[in-house]
């Protein structure tokens, strides 16, 4: 596979970027939210995974939908 040095690279491209903008912005209070009802709910503390998991795991989760919704939906540049 050979790439022409005038190609734009799909994951350099400025909609990607501000796609994995977006997926910062709206994952980002998920997890800590998430995280701070957890340290209520469970016992431990911040380093504790029972504590940190939930909110790592849906923060992620999150990060994964809106990147994938911008990038490949109805409304994808």
């Amino acid at each position: 596979m050979t790439v022409r040095a005038d190609s734009r690279s799909r994951w350099r491209s400025r909609e990607t970027l501000v796609a994995v903008g977006y997926a910062l912005l709206f994952s980002a209070p998920v997890g800590v939210g998430v995280t701070v009802m957890m340290t209520r709910v469970a016992p431990g503390g911040l380093t504790d995974p029972l504590v940190v998991g939930p909110g790592l795991v849906l923060a992620v989760a999150v990060f994964v939908l809106v990147v994938a919704a911008a990038t490949t939906g109805e409304n994808a540049a």
